[in-house]
């Protein structure tokens, strides 16, 4: 009498245990039909125990991936094997709302699954457990440090000022683009630019003026290109634009027409300053088989740049 009251007190706790644990606890058999349902599940589902036993998982929740679940559960019930669904694969498996203060930003709950066999006294497996952990915080956390990561990278990548791509960029795409070059032969053409008389506007207006223009500038220049092409401030009021697929002429057009749109433009100064018309020198050159180096590159467009300053401003001067 003794072992038997102390086996239903053992058989009490855990069933007491099984309902409010804070892991979810769904039993089905072979049919998917539900033979335990925790609190758990109810609490987050809103679905009482008493309803949801008897019935097809399916039924209670028709939004589940059935034919996916479904080899799920008969693969665990064939090989007698656990499953484990990371929130990674699969965000969540049941559509539970997200509960816990500091994941408010969080809509659903995100969820690991683990499916695992249940043997029979007799020695089969005819049911299957399902436990559901709440790893919304985990989900959340990691979330939110890689979006914070991300930015720190783009962040790094991007001159703060024009919000063009910096020098660091431009030399890794640079040499990415140079090797390349070595077996495809494609052209690509190189233009480096700078605006004329840049240190008076500084000197007459003031620097803040100053970065109002490079800002205004570099926005003209970005907004001119193809998805496919590398805008990157090199340095003060000098810019490098890389244009790949395009030959020296087409990158000839494409200086010309930007040259034109700058030199049209009427920048407003800030606090009711007035505005202020600024041009722009261009200097090209298409990557050669004769360039041994990124170096070479760059400098041939850079000696075309200084020539258009020297014949006037302005303009631009193509060398191939």
């Amino acid at each position: 009498m003794i072992s038997n009251a102390e086996d239903m007190m053992e058989l009490h706790w855990l069933f007491d245990m099984l309902q409010h644990i804070d892991v979810g606890l769904v039993v089905l058999d072979e049919n998917y039909e539900i033979k335990l349902w925790n609190s758990f599940m109810e609490n987050h589902s809103g679905v009482s125990s008493s309803i949801a036993k008897e019935r097809s998982l399916f039924d209670v929740f028709p939004t589940i991936n059935k034919p996916w679940l479904e080899r799920k559960l008969d693969n665990v019930i064939a090989l007698r094997t656990p499953i484990f669904v990371s929130w990674e694969q699969r965000p969540h498996l049941f559509p539970f709302k997200s509960y816990r203060p500091i994941t408010s930003m969080a809509d659903n709950m995100y969820q690991n699954v683990a499916l695992r066999p249940i043997s029979h006294v007799d020695g089969t497996v005819k049911h299957v457990c399902l436990v559901v952990y709440d790893v919304t915080d985990v989900a959340i956390n990691k979330a939110s440090l890689s979006s914070a990561n991300d930015k720190l990278d783009q962040l790094s990548k991007i001159d703060p000022l024009t919000q063009l791509h910096n020098r660091g960029s431009l030399d890794k795409i640079l040499k990415n683009t140079f090797n390349t070059f070595q077996v495809s032969q494609k052209p690509c053409s190189l233009v480096m630019c700078d605006i004329d008389f840049f240190k008076k506007i500084n000197d007459q207006y003031g620097h803040p003026v100053g970065d109002s223009v490079l800002r205004k500038v570099s926005r003209l220049i970005a907004s001119n290109v193809r998805s496919s092409d590398f805008v990157s401030r090199y340095g003060g009021e000098e810019f490098v634009i890389l244009l790949p697929n395009i030959d020296v002429d087409g990158a000839s057009f494409f200086c010309e027409a930007v040259r034109k749109k700058i030199a049209a433009t009427k920048i407003i100064l800030p606090n009711q300053a007035g505005e202020v018309s600024v041009t722009m020198s261009f200097g090209v050159s298409q990557l050669s088989p004769s360039d041994k180096s990124v170096s070479e590159w760059l400098n041939r467009s850079d000696a075309a740049l200084y020539q258009a300053k020297d014949n006037g401003r302005n303009q631009y001067v193509a060398v191939r």
